[in-house]
C-alpha cells in the first residue's frame, strides 16, 4: 500500500530506477512522469491502464454476501433411490404447491428419507415472498435490537425463549424437535411447544405451592427432586431442540460454521446462548425491514406475510 492519499487504482505505470536509466529509454516509450513524490526501492508491480476499478460500497452484512447461493429445501425421498437419479418434487405452503426438479445427493436415498435440494434461481419469480440471505447470516449473534428494542424478536427471545423457539418451528415448517420434514407434527409445532411450557410451567408453579405448607427444613425429598427433574429434562430438551433448529437454518441456507466453535457451534450457542440465537434466527429468517413481526402469532410474523418455502 503506497499511501492512504492514494487512489485505490493506478492509471499509470511508475517507473523504478536511476536517472540514467530513464534518460536511455526512447522517449516515445517512456512511461508518464507522476506528480507523486519519487519512491525508491520498488517490488510491487503496478497495475495497468487496463486494470478495472475497485468498486466499494457498504453493506449491512458483515461481508458481501454470494447471492448465487440458492436456497434449499426440504424433500421427503419417495422411494429408495440411488445418486444422481432425477425427478420431480412438489414443495411450497399447502394449497400454493409448485414443481420442481430434484437431483438425488450422493450416497443416495431410501424411502422417507428427507434431504436438502436447492430451490431454482428462478423459483416464485413475480410472487411475493420473504427475501432471506444465503451464504452468511444476516447480523450478528448480539445485534439483537436491529430489528428495534421492543421488537417481537427480542421480546420472545429473551422474556420467552421456548415460545420464539416455536414461532421459529413454525415458519420454518420443522417439528417439535427442530427437525425437518412433511408429517402433520411440523403443521402444529408451535402448539406442541407452547403446551410443553405450560405443562412445565404448571408443574414448576404446583410445586413451589406444595413447599409452602412445610418449613425449608422438612419439605418433601420428593419436591425437591421433582424440580430438579424436570428442569433437567425441559433444559435438555430447549438445547437439543434449538440446536437442531439452527442446523436446519444453516444447512437451508448454506450458512458455514465460525471459527471460535468449528464443530460444535450450534451446541455451544444454543446451551449459554440460546436468546441471542432464538433473536438471530428470527432476524434472519423474518425480513423486518418488509414485513411486520407480531407477539401473538404462531409464526411470530404479522397475518398476510408469505409463508417460508
Amino acid at each position: 500500500v503506497l499511501s492512504h492519499k492514494y487512489s485505490a487504482r493506478l492509471t499509470h505505470r511508475l517507473f523504478c530506477g536511476s536517472k540514467e536509466e530513464f534518460n536511455s529509454i526512447d522517449p516515445n516509450r517512456r512511461p508518464r512522469r507522476h506528480s507523486q513524490p519519487q519512491l525508491t526501492n520498488c517490488t510491487a508491480t503496478m497495475a495497468s491502464e487496463t486494470e478495472p476499478e475497485t468498486i466499494y460500497k457498504e453493506s449491512p452484512f458483515q461481508e458481501e454476501v454470494d447471492s448465487t447461493i440458492p436456497a434449499k429445501v426440504h424433500i421427503v425421498a419417495p422411494s429408495t433411490l440411488p445418486e444422481g437419479y432425477v425427478f420431480d418434487a412438489e414443495v411450497g405452503p399447502p394449497g400454493d404447491l409448485k414443481t420442481i426438479t430434484v437431483e438425488v445427493p450422493p450416497g443416495g436415498v431410501v424411502e422417507g428419507q428427507i434431504f436438502l435440494a436447492p430451490l431454482p434461481a428462478d423459483f416464485g419469480d413475480n410472487l411475493p415472498r420473504v427475501n432471506i440471505p444465503t451464504g452468511q447470516w444476516k447480523d450478528g449473534l448480539f445485534d439483537i435490537f436491529n430489528a428495534g428494542v421492543f421488537h417481537p424478536s427480542v421480546v420472545c427471545g429473551f422474556c420467552f425463549t421456548q415460545v420464539g423457539m416455536g414461532q421459529l418451528m413454525q415458519r420454518l415448517r420443522l417439528n417439535w424437535l427442530g427437525e425437518g420434514g412433511e408429517d402433520e407434527s411440523a403443521k402444529i409445532s408451535f402448539k406442541i411447544v407452547l403446551t410443553l411450557v405450560i405443562c412445565y410451567t404448571i408443574f414448576s408453579v404446583a410445586l413451589e405451592l406444595v413447599s409452602l405448607d412445610y418449613y425449608h427444613y422438612n419439605i418433601p425429598g420428593y419436591v425437591p427432586s421433582l424440580k430438579f427433574m424436570g428442569g433437567v429434562i425441559f433444559t435438555i430438551y430447549s438445547i437439543i431442540a434449538l440446536m437442531r433448529v439452527r442446523e436446519s437454518v444453516r444447512a437451508k441456507y448454506s450458512i458455514p460454521e465460525g471459527t471460535r466453535c468449528a464443530g460444535c457451534e450450534d451446541v455451544v450457542y444454543s446451551t449459554f446462548c440460546s436468546c441471542c440465537v432464538v433473536a438471530q434466527i428470527s432476524r434472519h429468517t423474518g425480513e423486518y425491514e418488509t414485513y411486520k413481526g407480531s407477539f401473538f402469532s404462531e409464526t411470530g410474523m404479522a397475518p398476510g406475510v408469505p409463508q417460508i418455502v
